[in-house]
């Protein structure tokens, strides 16, 4: 009964003083950045794009990578997913199957935040594009690929 009056005095005050996007996180739904930001804030471009190609563990989905408002992101789509493992990662890199893990040949982008839906990293400012020919779910761990997408302009 106290988490229920809780909840709900949140979501009164989410309604009445606060966003939409605040509301629905009171409720416990999730909203997409298309759903809670008007388009004509967003000056979205694809530069790339792909789809997983299982490597040692079964990956699947969409990637791509965009240019928003002077930033770069790669973004994985909502069907993305692949195993869980020990130490993941996401990685752009310059061969387009990726073979070797010399920190000349990718950027890293952080650690996998979730192995399944959607979700989008930032690309370091001045990294060059033109040089990187896939996105990769790599464990540095074990240095194994769990997948790889080749990236096409």
């Amino acid at each position: 009964m106290k988490r229920n009056v809780v909840l709900s005095l949140g979501l009164m005050a989410a309604i009445a003083f606060g966003t939409a996007n605040e509301a629905a996180f009171a409720l416990g739904q999730r909203r997409t950045l298309a759903q809670s930001t008007p388009a004509t804030q967003v000056n979205s471009t694809v530069v790339k794009s792909g789809e997983w190609v299982s490597a040692d563990h079964p990956t699947k989905g969409a990637v791509r990578v965009v240019t928003e408002n002077g930033k770069t992101y790669l973004e994985l789509d909502e069907a993305f997913s692949s195993d869980p493992g020990p130490d993941l990662f996401v990685l752009l890199h310059k061969e387009g199957v990726p073979r070797n893990y010399r920190d000349s040949d990718f950027v890293n982008l952080g650690r996998l935040q979730r192995v399944s839906g959607s979700q989008r990293y930032e690309v370091p400012a001045g990294t060059d594009l033109s040089d990187l020919n896939s996105a990769v779910v790599w464990c540095r761990r074990f240095n194994v690929t769990f997948g790889y997408a080749p990236l096409n302009s």
